[in-house]
């Protein structure tokens, strides 16, 4: 091969590599035009609704528009960028991000926009980025309860508190009571040898979905895309110190619902669905029980304690104005801490079932005290483990049976809820009566 072919042949690889990239820019352009021509019709999005609910009086209750039409048709155009910058993100305040991301998924739903699925992810995840590293959050908190309010399944954070007053505010007018939080995120002045931050905590009572600033332009995440859970990242033994994530949520749901002084189709079926779960997890959760013991005990793996004939041990009952004397229970380390940190009672870990048969002459249990206080009377806990038990069995039979699934599988499993429905509704009319 000669000089002469082998800079020819260098030159044609360079003039090939032009064609190309100009090939693609040409592609690029010709997708990014054909995207703009299926969206010419379309205006920008505003903001969604609060939330499903539906009255006329709130059709003016809106929050005041967070980014003007001068910003939206600057930010707008960044949709049809095929690969976006994510230092171009950065600039940008957190409610023009969630206008973007908005924009994005408004707008590649009618017609797809190049490069979607990368681009949602880099705003997403710049989102994400400032809901982690935020010193202070603003959360709503159900009046009610004296928890964050559960808003079908969602706690509600926000970056300024304008908004979360605003959203409160309209959230009132459904007879929500509500009130406005400034939460440290991380706090500071946190002591106990297991530090915990605010996305651990909504981990213990069960909120594993985040909405944030809910009214205006917003974003949905997982707490776990936050924060990993307790104990995958610091020392906390969750093997012997119980925690019912599940059943705080589920408590706090159902109290919501119940509270809530308004009237719509089919509420009835819906308290009584989330008190079904409810009572469900009560049965078969795992309780911190304060008590004091003499004698031999034995810790088994799961925290639980196992006494034999020669251990005298008593338990912490509380009194109520009418003489009841009920048993203080709780669902995790952080409940029982709100009344019992530094006390003389020790944390004991019972099932359900076991309290069943220490409760003696009191009159039932209280769970949580200090936090959701549900009280469970002796009777109703006996007709709720008969309950359980019937389900069970059913259950059991239904996995005997061994079915192939399709409508065999789901007739049996109608007959197991039926079979434990009736069981309740008899343990509801004994409590009515």
């Amino acid at each position: 091969m000669g000089i002469f072919d082998l800079f020819g042949g260098k030159k044609a690889a360079e003039k090939a590599q032009v064609e190309e990239q100009l090939s693609v820019a040409a592609q690029k352009e010709k997708e990014m035009q054909a995207a703009m021509d299926a969206h010419a019709d379309m205006e920008w999005p505003g903001f969604p609704k609060l939330n499903p609910v539906n009255t006329p009086e709130l059709e003016a209750a809106q929050m005041p528009e967070t980014v003007s039409e001068e910003r939206k048709n600057e930010i707008g155009e960044m949709i049809y960028d095929a690969d976006m910058s994510p230092d171009s993100l950065r600039f940008l305040s957190n409610q023009e991000l969630l206008f973007l991301l908005t924009a994005l998924e408004v707008f590649n739903k009618k017609a797809p926009l190049p490069g979607f699925e990368k681009n949602h992810r880099k705003v997403y995840n710049e989102l994400l980025g400032r809901v982690r590293d935020a010193d202070i959050l603003y959360v709503l908190y159900d009046a009610t309860t004296g928890y964050p309010f559960i808003d079908h399944g969602f706690g509600n954070v926000y970056f300024e508190k304008e908004l979360a007053e605003k959203a409160a505010e309209i959230f009132a007018k459904q007879f929500r009571r509500l009130m406005v939080k400034e939460i440290k995120v991380e706090n500071p002045d946190d002591t106990s040898a297991v530090k915990r931050g605010f996305f651990d905590y909504l981990y213990y009572i069960g909120i594993e979905n985040v909405l944030v600033d809910n009214g205006a332009y917003r974003a949905r995440f997982k707490r776990n895309e936050i924060v990993a859970a307790p104990g995958e990242w610091n020392n906390e033994d969750l093997g012997k110190n119980p925690i019912n994530p599940a059943l705080n949520f589920a408590m706090l749901d159902f109290m919501e619902e119940l509270r809530w002084p308004v009237q719509y189709e089919k509420r009835d079926d819906v308290v009584k669905a989330k008190e079904m779960r409810m009572l469900a997890l009560i049965r078969s959760s795992n309780f911190i029980v304060p008590m004091q013991h003499e004698g031999p005990v034995e810790v088994l793996d799961d925290g639980r304690m196992q006494f034999n004939k020669d251990t005298k041990f008593k338990f912490l009952v509380l009194n109520t104005k009418d003489d009841k004397h009920f048993l203080p229970v709780f669902t995790d380390a952080i409940e029982f801490g709100k009344k019992l940190r530094g006390s003389e009672w020790n944390a004991a870990v019972f099932k359900y079932q076991d309290i069943l048969k220490f409760m003696g002459d009191k009159d039932g249990i209280t769970i949580n005290p200090e936090g959701q206080s549900v009280v469970l009377p002796k009777d109703r806990m006996m007709m709720l483990e008969v309950a359980g038990q019937q389900a069970d069995k059913m259950k059991a039979k239904a996995g005997a049976a061994k079915p192939t699934g399709g409508a065999a599988s789901d007739s049996q499993e109608v007959a197991v809820q039926k079979a434990l429905n009736q069981a309740m509704a008899r343990m509801n009319e004994n409590k009515d009566n």
